[in-house]
């Protein structure tokens, strides 16, 4: 899994992008931690993909490394 230089911006486009990514964000919160469930949940069936956008974004706010479009 490659790490991004500072000021760089990759688009996630999967959950299993979204998960690798948050593996390797230097803070790791609450919404963090409730992330990962939810994009797992993903690929059973017991979220949908909207629900783990939510919670992905939430969680990049949280480790400070979102980025707005």
């Amino acid at each position: 899994m490659k790490e991004l230089a500072t000021g760089h911006t990759l688009g996630v486009k999967s959950v299993e992008t979204a998960i690798e990514q948050m593996q390797t964000w230097p803070r790791k919160g609450p919404m963090l931690k409730a992330a990962y469930p939810i994009c797992y949940g993903v690929m059973e069936g017991k979220h949908t993909v909207d629900e783990a956008r939510l919670a992905f974004e939430a969680a990049a706010k949280e480790a400070k490394v979102w980025r707005a479009e």
